[in-house]
């Protein structure tokens, strides 16, 4: 999958990320206070790992798969920290901390946060059949990685399963701030067409200011990755891609039943 090296330097100055940052979400407010606004994953190894994950180049990716999800949104693979030259922490579905997995993220997630659970189940859904196991499968592996969710974090705000349903949110509040399907749309890319992979790229960068990463499946539109680092108080920065595309030629964009 690692084709091309991203244009963008992985060490990048303060001063640059500032100039990209976007109305993001800042979920995680309770750090905003002790967090310097300086300090960026990926650009000091020293920082505090409650403040920007110590796997600093979070990944977030929205995928299109006919049938799944509502007929106008990308839906969600996951959200997931790699190390700053792109590589995967952690030791398979172990999970970078494993004393925080849990056997069932579904249950968890109704018990403290239903709106949540009906969100995950339309913005979230397993193309399996088991989305709560997904979203299990997707917390043990990659949630646990955020370090910047470890309960010790959270101070005196901590409740039990907080990092958990907080990891949730996050991801989908990138979703809805970086609506993939509403950015293809104004750039008159949309459901039915075929499109090349340049086109798909220059649409989302115009928008986010930062290239991504596009895959496909027999030619088809399947995934679309995102890249951010993570500013001090919570806001996240896009960057560009570390892959390169995997498509080839025209990209068709199925309409979805």
């Amino acid at each position: 999958m690692k084709i091309t090296l991203a244009t963008t330097s992985l060490v990048i100055t303060a001063s640059t990320l500032l100039s990209q940052v976007s109305a993001a979400p800042t979920l995680l407010t309770r750090q905003a206070d002790t967090c310097s606004v300086d300090s960026i994953s990926c650009s000091n190894s020293n920082a505090d790992s409650c403040c920007v994950p110590t796997y600093g180049l979070m990944v977030h990716v929205q995928q299109w798969i006919a049938g799944y999800g509502p007929s106008d949104a990308f839906t969600m693979h996951g959200l997931w920290p790699d190390t700053c030259s792109g590589g995967i922490p952690g030791n398979g579905d172990s999970g970078c901390d494993a004393s925080r997995n849990h056997d069932d993220v579904g249950k968890i997630i109704s018990d403290l946060d239903e709106a949540l659970y009906k969100q995950l189940d339309t913005y979230w859904p397993s193309y399996k059949g088991d989305n709560p196991s997904f979203w299990t499968h997707e917390w043990n592996k990659h949630g646990t990685c955020v370090t910047t969710l470890d309960p010790k974090c959270f101070g005196d705000d901590y409740t039990e399963n907080k990092d958990v349903t907080d990891f949730f949110k996050l991801t989908l509040d990138l979703r809805s701030e970086y609506n993939l399907y509403a950015i293809l749309k104004n750039a008159n890319i949309t459901p039915g067409g075929s499109y090349t992979v340049d086109a798909f790229e220059k649409a989302i960068s115009a928008s986010t200011g930062a290239t991504p990463k596009v895959t496909c499946n027999g030619g088809d539109l399947e995934e679309i990755w995102l890249y951010f680092h993570v500013q001090g108080n919570g806001d996240y920065v896009p960057t560009d891609a570390v892959d390169g595309s995997s498509c080839s030629g025209s990209v068709k964009y199925p309409v979805k039943s």
